[in-house]
């Protein structure tokens, strides 16, 4: 009994918003601004953008002070590419593909006055639709004389290695030895072949068969087992080797080696072996889809290059050189180790959102620029601790909440937005989905900015809804006893899931958290009950299409999944009995014991009522709600309503599931989820004191 006293005590405090949060007191601490004019050196970036011949780059090689990429043009046709880093002049290179078909190209390797790559045949997805893809797929090897630009493309008549999944045979790298002469890979075989594709010999190599590598001015390193080993390719042998941390080795025309480890480029000596820091990838990044690839390359003008955009399917170059720029002022931005933990590599983690717009803000505001300050705890007890301590910290402008629980957060330690957006000539609240943007408001404020959302939900078969006015418990009784050969729910599996999304939904339907109301003496509720004890428990799986589904990740699930599982078409339902749409936002990220279907955690922050610079904070605010590269359904429903409206249009494809024989999200669906988007307002309350008493 005093388990149960205890737990509606914490649920009425919560109903009752003692733990909204407020403004702060006065006595923040003044921080000095740097002297107006003041300059220092700094790594400055600027992006290259590719010709328009060349639509995405795959591979990636250079020689000299020339970066050569390989990719396809917009006809989907491959191309060479050659981008003289001093002179900034692009050079394409056509070549023949001979009778490849619908032909790829992987990273060039260049020796003497010859360029070499290799070619590999492919499906596209109109191929399957069609049903005219290939089962056996061919290699080529293309061999490019650069005087004379003649080309040839000759087919691999001979095996590679068997792939693990026995999908066929395959090749995982050539290496060009001079104009006669290339090493060809299959795994762990190596060929020496000439242009025509006939093998001269097959020498036993340690080097790994992708021939991933780097150079140090006119020497090629490549990874072999004991390390990274300076190539003969005259004798086909390997120097002595040489150990450094684990990372990935750059390109450089300046004699000493260029380690990335983490979001740290370093410089080390061949000599001694000592690092120094060269650069925070972070820094010299211009979105967050900019880090994350194994390429870069520093010319002889110590200007660093490495491949922008998507790392596997670039259409740019980033340049990074050293500037003088303005010296700006410090917004400190306080980050939780994202497993509770303090073993993450830099003391923190953020969000992909929350990093990206870290980026984008260092590198586009003349007057600021954020430094983030770990915070770390190991357990519940000492997070506690840490959370009461900040509300005496002066050190911190702003503070990421996305790792934290729901409500973690005392009563005054963060400051109201609203005034701000009011403020602010370049954002308003319209900007915004409104209901959304309704839910984020407690106690007349905008304390914590949540980025991400999605929908709970119930659907079914557009031929046997009724429609909302009929949507009731007795009408889905009915069609559970009409369909004995379906199984009513897609979760009939999991009874534990079953009651936990009920319980979700009846915090959002049942719950005034405003008022401090409930009405779970309401006919509606009982009638869910009578429901729930309806649905059968332990249902044998099935793939046959399901009657309906309590879908929790609608932002997910509505691109095709809601149509696996019915097998076709579908129609949201919404839950019954109710009034509006019947369905509910649930914030992502907030239950992290519920598996979701959508990519990514939540991004949750606000500014602290004791920073001394709540302007310059906000303009960091405003870069992280006016959007970010990394946008997609998969991810959730973005507040921002241009993201939420970029992310459906992105969404709406052409593809057909033949196995299936269902559409994917098709303009209709689109339309169906913006009504569910703008028409629903009830948000789920995760708290779990509160889903431990509706439970029982």
């Amino acid at each position: 009994m005093k388990r149960i006293v205890i737990a509606s005590f914490l649920a009425l405090a919560l109903l009752m918003g003692l733990c909204a949060c407020g403004r702060g007191g006065e006595d923040a601490t003044v921080v000095i601004s740097p002297t107006e004019g003041e300059t220092t050196e700094a790594w400055i970036p600027s992006r290259i953008d590719c010709p328009d011949w060349l639509a995405r780059a795959t591979g990636w090689e250079t020689e000299g002070d020339v970066i050569w990429l390989s990719g396809i043009t917009p006809e989907q046709e491959p191309v060479i590419a050659a981008y003289d880093t001093l002179s900034g002049a692009w050079t394409r290179v056509d070549f023949t593909t001979g009778d490849a078909w619908q032909p790829e190209i992987g990273p060039v390797s260049l020796a003497g006055d010859s360029i070499w790559a290799l070619l590999h045949e492919s499906n596209r997805y109109e191929d399957y639709d069609k049903g005219t893809a290939r089962e056996n797929l061919d290699y080529y090897v293309l061999h490019i004389d650069r005087r004379s630009g003649e080309s040839t493309a000759a087919r691999i008549p001979f095996e590679g290695e068997s792939s693990t999944e026995g999908s066929g045979l395959f090749f995982t790298g050539l290496l060009a030895l001079d104009d006669e002469r290339a090493i060809l890979a299959a795994m762990d075989r190596f060929y020496v072949i000439d242009a025509e594709v006939n093998v001269l010999s097959q020498p036993s190599l340690p080097a790994y068969g992708n021939f991933h590598g780097f150079r140090v001015n006119d020497r090629r390193w490549y990874s072999t087992p004991d390390g990274s080993q300076p190539f003969d390719r005259e004798t086909l042998s390997f120097g002595p080797p040489i150990s450094l941390d684990e990372g990935s080795m750059l390109d450089s025309n300046n004699g000493h080696f260029l380690l990335s480890v983490g979001k740290k480029l370093y410089s080390v000596d061949p000599e001694s072996g000592e690092k120094e820091l060269v650069f925070d990838w972070v820094d010299v990044a211009l979105s967050l889809r900019d880090i994350g690839g194994f390429d870069g390359f520093e010319n002889s003008a110590g200007e660093f290059y490495y491949p922008g955009g998507d790392p596997f399917y670039s259409n740019s170059l980033v340049r990074v050189t050293r500037e003088q720029r303005p010296i700006r002022q410090i917004l400190r931005l306080g980050a939780f180790s994202g497993n509770s933990q303090p073993a993450v590599a830099e003391g923190y983690a953020l969000t992909a959102e929350m990093m990206d717009a870290v980026i984008r803000f260092n590198n586009t505001d003349p007057e600021y620029r954020i430094e983030i300050v770990p915070i770390s705890y190991a357990n519940e007890q000492e997070r506690d601790r840490v959370l009461i301590e900040l509300a005496t910290r002066r050190d911190l402008d702003l503070l990421d909440t996305s790792f934290l629980p729901d409500n973690a957060l005392d009563s005054g330690l963060l400051a109201d937005m609203l005034p701000m957006i009011d403020a602010d000539p370049e954002i308003s609240r319209e900007d915004f989905i409104g209901s959304l943007f309704a839910l984020m408001i407690q106690n007349g404020g905008l304390y914590e900015y949540t980025a991400k959302f999605t929908l709970l939900t119930m659907t079914t078969h557009p031929e046997l809804f009724p429609g909302r006015e009929y949507w009731t418990v007795e009408n889905i009784q009915a069609l559970i006893a009409a369909h004995p050969e379906m199984n009513p729910l897609w979760h009939s599996l999991d009874w534990e899931l079953i009651t936990t999304l009920m319980s979700w939904a009846a915090t959002a339907e049942f719950i005034d958290r405003d008022a401090g109301t409930c009405s779970f003496d309401s006919p509606a509720f009982i009638h869910w009950l009578e429901l729930l004890k309806a649905l059968p428990d332990g249902s044998e799986y099935s793939e046959d299409a399901k009657l309906m589904n309590i879908c929790y990740d609608l932002a997910f699930n509505a691109v095709h999944q809601e149509k696996y599982m019915m097998k076709g078409e579908y129609v949201v339902a919404g839950f019954p009995e109710t009034e509006g749409t019947g369905s509910y936002f649930l914030k992502l990220g907030s239950s992290p014991n519920a598996w979701r279907g959508t990519v990514g955690a939540n991004t949750r922050v606000g500014i602290l009522a004791a920073s001394a610079n709540q302007q310059g904070a906000w303009r960091f605010m405003r870069t992280l709600m006016e959007g970010t590269d990394i946008i997609g359904l998969e991810n959730g429903i973005p507040v921002f309503k241009a993201d939420f409206e970029r992310a459906v249009e992105q969404a709406i494809s052409d593809d057909f599931d033949e196995r299936f024989q269902i559409s994917y999200f098709t303009a209709e669906n689109a339309e169906a989820l913006r009504q569910q988007v703008y028409g629903t307002t009830k948000l789920v309350i995760q708290d779990e004191t509160l889903l431990s008493i509706l439970r029982e």
